[in-house]
């Protein structure tokens, strides 16, 4: 996995997303469903404009030095880092070790913000760090874009993702490509039918048009999606197995498998860093 300069004969520098940056993505949502769920944490719910204005609001001290995020507290550390994410702080992903921050003891900036002007932050500019590689604005977008548009996020029904993270899969998957497409996030299962159209790692009970479940584990469910491997330098991204055994296609993405290794070129691979010193 080390060649990303194209995909299809665009260049690199010639981006396939349609936003500036991420914020832009919550910002659009918030324009076009202020109302809307955009993630439940049992009786906690934020909507998009919730969302966005916190996200905005809060005053990250960016001189203190590392910022850690890890996803040991679910709530506090996915509003952490979206947070980050919008405001175009670079943080790091470490998903062994505990948060350094947490958002319900930071001050709230006093603002205003044009609903049509997002934070100006870079498409090349560094998102985070995981495991020595280190991911763009870009390379966020593309990955969460190639999800949803395999699985037509795009549709209606809402979104499950349990509370349990322990890899960048889970949380491109669960959350990144769900809120890309505007969709309600749940972390508390309802078992009502037909509530969910897209589900990580959980059954779901839906006859909706598309619904899809993606499992990154073993299941014996003959309609689920299988992640069957996935890597750190394309965000958790990998070859994943419809319920007819094919490989689906990823926007951004040529998978392919040589002499029984798996190959990943593409538009969302992080930058390994040099870890000789």
């Amino acid at each position: 996995m080390t060649h990303k300069r194209s995909f299809l004969n665009i260049p690199y520098e010639e981006h396939i997303v349609p936003f500036p940056n991420f914020a832009s993505v919550i910002m659009q949502h918030a324009r076009e469903f202020p109302d809307k769920i955009a993630m439940e944490f049992g009786s906690c719910k934020y909507t998009y404009s919730e969302l966005l204005e916190l996200c905005l609001s809060l005053d990250i001290p960016e001189e203190t030095g590392e910022i850690i995020i890890s996803m040991d507290r679910i709530e506090n550390d996915l509003i952490l880092l979206l947070a980050l994410l919008i405001q175009g702080i670079s943080f790091k992903l470490d998903f062994t070790s505990s948060s350094s921050l947490e958002y319900k003891k930071l001050d709230r900036k006093k603002m205003e913000y044009h609903p049509f002007e997002p934070p100006y932050v870079r498409l090349d500019a560094p998102a985070f760090l995981l495991n020595n590689y280190s991911f763009s604005q870009y390379n966020v977008l593309v990955a969460a874009q190639a999800v949803g548009n395999a699985f037509k996020l795009f549709r209606p029904g809402n979104a499950y993702c349990p509370l349990s993270f322990t890899s960048i899969a889970d949380l491109t998957f669960g959350v990144l490509a769900p809120l890309y497409f505007a969709k309600s996030i749940h972390f508390t299962l309802h078992n009502e039918k037909n509530c969910y159209q897209y589900a990580l790692n959980h059954e779901i009970n839906s006859s909706l048009r598309d619904a899809i479940i993606i499992f990154s584990t073993n299941s014996d469910n003959p309609n689920s999606y299988k992640l069957i491997e996935s890597f750190d330098q394309v965000l958790g991204l990998g070859p994943i197995i419809d319920p007819r055994d094919e490989l689906i296609q990823l926007l951004g993405l040529d998978i392919n498998k040589i002499d029984g290794k798996w190959h990943i070129a593409g538009h969302c691979l992080g930058i390994k860093l040099n870890t000789e010193n």
